[in-house]
């Protein structure tokens, strides 16, 4: 009871202050079915699912037609594409269009809210798209003028320019997965003339959301070690917070995650493995940290932890990834501290994004959708007529449909397009059905 008293009390204070962030969770094996599972064995209300769509295919479309039916219309999608192996020139270029037409397609289609990541890291040496600014920008505009083009506008989609925590461009511009990169500090910028992501920002209306990644790595694959998320993405020759906060645009964590596997000596694979089997309170002390970090950077509205492992518990070595999971079915790890990053992240405390995205969550009929701000009122108010109208679900749904082919709302909302009276019609809709 005096738990549950001063988490209460928590949240209270918490509230009187900010906004906290959003909690989001990328699925482990990029399906719907792992997000619903662990809904299910842990009765949480995950308020954001993230999905990476690379490289793209017909199934994606298959997928973001289920959403909504699958997971539910109260939550956000955060979805990274990657522009497959093309250039920031050949994507400005429009090399990718037709995916791209097609994404946003499938967004206006099924009514989606979307915190969209392309391009990511470009301030990184890794990917094609990287390490130069003035193509990275054209590429940027023109993407995001293909969403105007096919009628999507906050409502549905923001865009989340993500950056890695470390401006590291590849040597000479020319990115790879192994390139040489550029320790681009503060201090060596001007000497070494070196782009860091200030460079690539393409201008305010293009960009909705300052997204950042990063992870603490320890131990799991080699010598690496990061440190506390303040140590990493506030390290003092960077200062990345600090600096992405000078662009006045709310803050969105694309990628947060943690081995936490260490220990003192130099690596060794039987070590981690160990370690990795046996101790669970280094990532349940890092998680804590992430928690706390989250709560004091007020900036940032929403965290995605990226729930993933391709190692298959530190079986594998993987280039570039290790065990970042928390809640691994396949290897029967769970990391209970994570709760307490969900906790303060849940829907019932956090509206920042929901504000950015014009939307609230709204339940009627015991069923929760998220709901344009301004049809809300409307919404309710035709819930309710229809309610008076009828105990029966089958005549309240035709009496909708014939209010839409009349037009029948026109002269109570004037205010409103013909367009938007059918879709405070079909949100009704989706309450009764």
């Amino acid at each position: 009871m005096l738990i549950g008293i001063i988490f209460a009390v928590g949240i209270f204070m918490l509230g009187s202050q900010s906004e906290a962030y959003l909690f989001g969770m990328k699925s482990w094996d990029n399906s719907i079915s792992n997000i619903q599972k662990i809904e299910s064995k842990y009765k949480l209300d995950i308020p954001i699912v993230s999905f990476i769509f690379d490289p793209r295919g017909k199934h994606v479309e298959t997928m973001m037609n289920k959403l909504n039916d699958e997971l539910g219309s109260d939550k956000l999608y955060h979805i990274s594409i990657s522009p497959n192996n093309f250039t920031a020139a050949e994507v400005a270029a429009g090399k990718f269009d037709d995916q791209y037409r097609q994404f946003f397609k499938d967004v206006k289609a099924n009514n989606l809210r979307v915190i969209f990541r392309t391009m990511h890291e470009m301030n990184g040496g890794r990917y094609p798209w990287s390490s130069k600014p003035e193509d990275f920008k054209k590429a940027w505009i023109h993407v995001r003028k293909l969403s105007r083009e096919e009628w999507l506008t906050q409502y549905n989609i923001l865009f989340d320019m993500s950056v890695n925590a470390w401006d590291l461009p590849a040597k000479g511009g020319v990115p790879s997965q192994t390139a040489t990169f550029i320790q681009c500090t503060q201090a060596a910028k001007a000497k070494l003339k070196c782009p860091t992501f200030e460079d690539y920002y393409p201008g305010n209306k293009y960009v909705d959301l300052m997204g950042v990644t990063f992870y603490n790595r320890w131990k799991g694959n080699s010598n690496r070690r990061r440190g506390t998320p303040d140590q990493i993405v506030n390290n003092a020759s960077r200062k990345t917070l600090d600096r992405l906060k000078k662009f006045n645009k709310p803050i969105f964590v694309d990628e947060v995650g943690t081995t936490a596997v260490n220990y003192e000596w130099s690596y060794s694979y039987q070590k981690s493995l160990e370690v990795y089997q046996k101790n669970k309170e280094l990532k349940n002390a890092r998680l804590l940290q992430l928690r706390d970090f989250l709560l004091r950077e007020t900036t940032i509205v929403g965290v995605i932890y990226f729930n993933v492992d391709l190692t298959n518990g530190l079986k594998n070595w993987t280039l570039g990834e290790l065990d970042r999971s928390v809640i691994d079915f396949a290897n029967n790890k769970f990391y209970e501290k994570i709760i307490d990053v969900y906790a303060w992240g849940s829907a019932k405390y956090s509206k920042a994004l929901y504000y950015l995205f014009n939307a609230q969550r709204v339940t009627l009929n015991e069923k929760t959708h998220l709901v344009r701000s301004d049809y809300i009122k409307p919404v309710k108010d035709l819930y309710e007529s229809i309610q008076q109208y009828s105990t029966n679900k089958q005549t309240q749904l035709v009496q909708l449909d014939d209010m839409k082919a009349k037009n029948s709302l026109a002269t109570k909302y004037r205010r409103f397009s013909q367009d938007e009276l059918n879709a405070i019609i079909d949100v009704t809709i989706g309450f009764i059905e």
